[in-house]
């Protein structure tokens, strides 16, 4: 659909529902089933959404949740306690209505009959305004562009953060708001996975170190090489970390490239995880050394002790997992825009093996520690072939 049609498609849709449903004015709080669509797929973007469900569901144990997703969205709710469906459907970016069609469809066929139809930050965009008000009969809510298409329409708060935006959803619904911290959950399966995958740099006894150098997204996140190396010598040699490399199969090449500088270090597991076998490895990690990209957010999740490059040109308090004791952020003061060649310039190599060096005296690498972790995020629930 042309962009210029966005507004005629809107106004026509709202006229639609005026002939086939009545407006429904039902208090926000006596929502008993609510649906969340989730279409913006960043993988930071679904880890931050976690948030939300589990404050809907603690504070309304009795509310059936629903989410209709796809792709990555699928992967990080599959084993979630906090949902209760878990809807798959194509993607309303691309084709609306056959969206429409495929949710409306999934709703009938799980009996639901939601009272409302929300939608979190990421998801601000006039084709998913336009699928709420095609396949949900209850009340509109949340983060939207198109106002007029919402009987309950937010915009975002400057002063808080994605999860503080996306949690204003609950308080909608009258329910607590306060900060919570994403959470990936994974089966027993996931973890014998990422047992297997991490058990040939184990053999030497040492502590893992996970790096996550890359950035297969378009932002500009990206370290030097050459100061990655330094890192890397000094976290196997003296610091004596054995190194696994985390990403997607993007990386592949990039990460291969890094190895070789520094001399063979460590082994690659890009490409050969889904999220939830992700979240297990970073879980089984005893430390993290990671840019901002999605694969920190995973980790933030999993509360694994981290050392994060954060880039000067964005604003810490939407994405960076500030004030947590276990997660070291380094980055410049702030700057507006991205420099030509920036490559998180600021961040010396000295600063982050100080870093690490910081953490490890205040957490430890224990078996028990890694064990306490893989035992928060296990869950016997898996959303995708019934719970």
């Amino acid at each position: 659909m042309n962009m210029s049609m966005m507004p005629l498609a809107a106004s026509a849709a709202r006229r639609f529902e005026g002939f086939v449903r009545p407006e429904t004015r039902a208090e926000a709080s006596k929502a008993k089933s609510v649906m969340v669509l989730e279409y913006a797929l960043p993988l930071g973007s679904c880890v931050h959404m976690t948030p939300l469900y589990e404050a809907l569901k603690r504070g309304s144990p009795s509310l059936t949740l629903t989410v209709a997703t796809r792709g990555l969205g699928l992967q990080v709710l599959r084993h979630s306690p906090y949902v209760d469906h878990l809807l798959e459907t194509p993607d309303p970016l691309k084709d609306v209505g056959a969206t429409a069609t495929a949710l409306m469809r999934a709703i009938r066929q799980r009996g639901l009959n939601p009272d409302c139809c929300l939608t979190g930050v990421p998801d601000e965009r006039t084709k998913i305004a336009l699928l709420a008000v095609l396949a949900c009969r209850g009340w509109r809510g949340g983060f939207t562009v198109r106002g007029s298409l919402y009987q309950r329409p937010l915009l975002r708060e400057a002063g808080l953060s994605q999860i503080g935006n996306n949690l204003r959803l609950a308080e909608m619904l009258g329910l607590p708001s306060e900060l919570r911290e994403p959470k990936v959950f994974y089966s027993q399966t996931n973890v014998e996975a990422a047992r297997a995958l991490l058990g040939p740099i184990r053999v030497q006894g040492r502590p893992v170190l996970a790096v996550v150098a890359c950035n297969s997204g378009g932002q500009r996140t990206g370290w030097h090489e050459d100061r990655w190396v330094t890192v890397l010598r000094e976290c196997f040699g003296r610091m004596g970390f054995a190194v696994v490399y985390v990403g997607t199969a993007a990386d592949s090449e990039a990460i291969e490239t890094l190895r070789g500088k520094a001399g063979g270090i460590g082994i690659s597991l890009a490409g050969k995880t889904n999220v939830n076998e992700l979240a297990a490895v970073l879980a089984l990690s005893d430390m993290v050394v990671a840019i901002d990209t999605g694969t920190m957010h995973v980790g933030r999740a999993v509360e694994v002790p981290m050392v994060v490059l954060g880039p000067s040109w964005q604003k810490p308090l939407e994405w960076l997992p500030l004030g947590k004791p276990q997660v070291r952020i380094l980055r410049g003061e702030d700057r507006v825009g991205v420099p030509e060649g920036y490559r998180l310039d600021e961040i010396s190599a000295e600063s982050v093996v100080a870093a690490l060096h910081e953490l490890r005296g205040l957490y430890p690498t224990s078996e028990a520690a890694r064990e306490a972790r893989v035992a928060a995020g296990l869950s016997e629930i898996d959303l995708l072939r019934g719970r």
